[in-house]
């Protein structure tokens, strides 16, 4: 062939190609994205399952994480759960390690930068750790700290200097059972916090029937454990009341806890997401006690009537009616039950788009959270193998207006592509610039910081909330926010995703709105609060008025 038109062979298909990359990046939808920060940050931790390699159910289940500010210098500080060597739990290889695993504190220094002050502040738990959750259980003014073990758990009292204090013997949570997901709630809405906390399963080290590809038997090989809940006395202890309530379910295997106020009466109902059976949904009667209505509710089972293998589970208003729905990722294709307002739920998942996606995936933690500052809550799903350290990609759900769920993950940068074995996640504004960043706890790896970049660029406002009549931290508060005709609705939740803690601010993207019409608040004492005219762009701190007449201040 002539030279020639080789060259002008070649030059037309470069040229096209060329073309049709421009073509491709114009149309490529623009969206925030995710930069690993974890590094720069300072967050030197690294999770270990206590083993050389995972061999049971029990490295296979932790760890979580948390967002919450221990020093009240409005930066989120970071507390991120380990686990530990066990004899008689871990394989006799990894005793290398018994010693020397720990929980650690970061403290934000406010500057994108953390400092670990674990040590100093007391917190190294060396426990079978899985989940914690950072709130003032004593109204004090300052974040206390629980952490579920393998094992006895740790509640640590916030010395306000910096420092923690274990008073868990003292407090009356001592318990042998294997603690995994929990939540505070104040469910007799007395101002104080109170605490349920779902036990998983009774583990058995001699059992080794199983399907060899699986490594290790699967949760339906052992026996369940009741969860417990604990009324918080408010002089610093706790009484379990969990038959007096109603909610003692002794074959139970609890793996995710989450409280809110899902049918609208003013108190805080509860769900447990179980491993391989039917979930608990307790109502509360408003008397003290509880009714499980799961199944009558819709809830109890997926969409094909299985009970599926549920992890951490999420409230939220994903379509913005006013109903809180739930979000419950499993190793399937996941649950995702719209709240018809009418006493049940409407399992969703495939017709939002959820299934298609998740469905080659096992799900761990799920959060809900507004990552463009749209107005719509958008999904994080992480993800992770359950039977080996084999990592798996995490998937980032766009909210295309309460309509459906479009799966955008590859539009966020190359850092959101790595794999890993992830567990735990918990959403926060670390850097306070608007948007909201992500936290990931990895099994055997690094966790991952991960700063959004680019959300900030609309209009937003977040909400600190302190309770005086209700609890300090306003845990069961209702907010709605209402701009340009349009209102969203945000509850103050202790627990969220698997075994982890989000930012308690509540956080509302705004679009282009540069104010807030109305912002109305429903305290968990059941006193209103009504602000007209906010501007956008701030965290605006609200403390919760004496009642006036008719319950308004």
């Amino acid at each position: 062939m002539n030279r020639p038109v080789v060259v002008l062979g070649l030059f037309i298909l470069l040229a096209l190609s060329g073309w049709l990359t421009a073509y491709g990046e114009e149309a490529k939808p623009s969206y925030p994205i995710w930069v690993d920060v974890t590094e720069k940050a300072g967050i030197a931790f690294r999770h270990s399952i206590g083993d050389d390699e995972m061999s049971n159910i029990v490295e296979a289940t932790g760890s979580g994480c948390a967002f919450f500010d221990y020093d009240g210098d409005g930066d989120l500080d970071i507390y991120l759960v380990n686990e530990t060597y066990l004899p008689g739990i871990s394989h006799i290889k990894g005793r290398s390690l018994q010693g020397k695993l720990k929980n650690a504190l970061y403290r934000n220094n406010g500057d994108g930068t953390f400092t670990d002050v674990t040590e100093a502040a007391g917190v190294g738990d060396q426990g079978f750790g899985m989940a914690c959750l950072a709130v003032d259980y004593d109204n004090d003014g300052d974040a206390d700290l629980f952490v579920t073990n393998y094992g006895q758990p740790v509640l640590y009292r916030n010395n306000g200097d910096g420092t923690f204090t274990d008073v868990t013997r003292e407090a009356g949570l001592e318990n042998d059972l294997w603690g995994i997901g929990c939540t505070f709630l104040d469910y007799d809405n007395d101002g104080y916090l109170d605490l349920y906390v779902g036990h998983y399963l009774q583990y058995d080290p001699s059992y080794k029937y199983y399907y060899a590809a699986d490594a290790f038997p699967g949760p339906l090989a052992y026996q369940g454990q009741p969860d417990t809940l604990y009324r918080n006395r408010g002089d610093g202890t706790f009484e379990d009341v969990t038959q007096k309530a109603g909610v003692y379910n002794p074959e139970g295997r609890a793996m995710g806890v989450s409280s809110c106020d899902f049918d609208n009466d003013g108190d805080m109902d509860i769900f447990v997401a179980n491993d391989a059976m039917e979930n608990y949904m307790y109502q509360n009667n408003g008397d003290g006690t509880f009714t499980n209505i799961a199944l009558l509710a819709g809830t109890a089972f997926s969409q094909n009537g299985e009970a599926t293998s549920a992890m951490g589970p999420e409230f939220g208003d994903f379509n913005s009616d006013g109903w809180i729905d739930l979000l419950v990722p499993d190793m399937g294709y996941g649950c995702l039950y719209m709240n018809t307002g009418q006493g049940f739920f409407e399992e969703m998942s495939a017709q939002m788009g959820l299934a298609a996606v998740l469905g080659q995936y096992t799900s761990w933690s799920g959060n809900f959270f507004d990552y463009d500052l749209d107005g719509h809550l958008d999904i994080l799903i992480v993800n992770g193998d359950p039977h080996h350290l084999e990592p798996e990609e995490s998937v980032l759900f766009w909210n295309d207006q309460g309509n459906r769920f479009i799966d955008i993950s590859d539009f966020c940068g190359p850092d959101f592509q790595e794999k890993f074995v992830s567990r735990g996640s918990a959403v926060g504004d670390y850097d306070n610039d608007g948007d909201l960043d992500a936290l990931i706890l990895n099994l055997n790896d690094r966790p991952r910081l991960l700063r959004n970049e680019g959300g900030s660029s609309r209009h937003w406002l977040m909400i600190h909330a302190i309770g005086t009549q209700s609890n300090r931290d306003a845990i069961g508060a209702r907010i709605w926010v209402t701009t340009g005709g349009r209102t969203q609705m945000r509850d103050i939740i202790s627990s969220s995703g698997y075994l982890s803690q989000s930012d308690y601010r509540a956080h509302f993207g705004l679009g282009g709105q540069e104010k807030v019409d109305e912002v109305k608040i429903r305290w968990p004492s059941g006193v209103t609060q009504v602000l007209k005219d906010v501007p956008a762009g701030q965290v605006l701190t609200l403390t919760e008025p004496s009642t006036g007449p008719g319950g308004s201040p």
